[in-house]
């Protein structure tokens, strides 16, 4: 089958709401995935079914055994294959016209970030590791806007970070990194193996999935790349924010910065606690 009409096929049903000219946006439009786990893996599947003609791949792991509850393109023949591979391969099996220009099987570091991002359209970050921020600096470097979902237990947190719209942080953001570091180096100064070290020593230990829970944060994310994408839609650009509870039935846009959220108050009150434990 030739290209035009496979694509045409695929596309059918999404040109019943989505008109021609923003499709051709979304399809012209090189996608950076950073991150092929429970949240990531679904980013990878839905926009290959957009028709998305080139992507970019970052994920230093390989499949195995515990991936097997949440994340899609784990499977019994895929244990053991690394995971930036396993999504190519998907890739092309749901589009064989698209293209996969680059693969990147390492954890991102002050070398590496900025040529995976750069040149690209729109950045998918659900890379669950403290070095993930050097993805929001060389995002915001670059002038290309990302889109961040991570998971909780039973619930998301899904955001957009624009440089057209904001910062990527905030004084909030700088002091916790300032806690952290207990006035070391920052994270924009170190070599590979201080970032490998610096995520060690920050990294989350292993926490409960559910499944159903990863992937609705994929799918989001999916939603605000596309609006993000195409201009059409409401955004939940930073310091907005989407949080959503599964089994609390619940969802609403936040605020990073208001200080009369009770998640931020929460938040502060760890930061106080931290410095005045040093």
């Amino acid at each position: 089958m030739d290209e035009k009409t496979y694509i045409d096929g695929m596309l059918t049903r999404t040109r019943l709401f989505i008109d021609e000219e923003s499709i051709q946006k979304v399809r012209n439009t090189t996608v950076a995935i950073a991150g092929m786990g429970g949240v990531g893996s679904i980013t990878v599947d839905l926009l290959a079914r957009w028709g998305v003609k080139k992507f970019r791949l970052l994920d230093m792991d390989k499949y195995e055994p515990t991936n097997l509850n949440r994340q899609l393109l784990a499977t019994s023949t895929t244990l053991g294959q690394n995971k930036v591979d396993v999504a190519a391969e998907r890739i092309k099996a749901i589009n064989p016209h698209a293209e996969v220009e680059k693969v990147v099987i390492e954890m991102v570091n002050n070398t590496n970030a900025r040529p995976f991002l750069d040149g690209c359209g729109v950045v998918i970050q659900t890379a669950d590791r403290p070095s993930a921020k050097l993805l929001y600096l060389a995002a915001r470097d670059c002038k290309i806007p990302l889109v961040n979902g991570h998971a909780t237990v039973t619930g998301g947190r899904i955001q957009v970070f624009d440089y057209r719209k904001s910062e990527c942080e905030t004084a909030l953001e700088r002091l916790w990194q300032n806690i952290k570091l207990k006035g070391g180096k920052p994270i924009t100064e170190m070599n590979p193996e201080e970032v490998q070290e610096y995520d060690k020593n920050f990294v989350h230990p292993m926490a409960p999935s559910l499944n159903f829970v990863t992937n609705m944060v994929g799918c989001w994310i999916v939603a605000e790349a596309i609006k993000v994408l195409t201009g059409k839609g409401k955004v939940a650009h930073y310091p907005k924010y989407l949080d959503f509870d599964t089994f609390e039935l619940s969802m609403r846009l936040r605020n990073s910065l208001s200080p009369i959220d009770p998640i931020n108050i929460k938040r502060v009150s760890g930061l106080v606690k931290s410095k005045l434990a040093r």
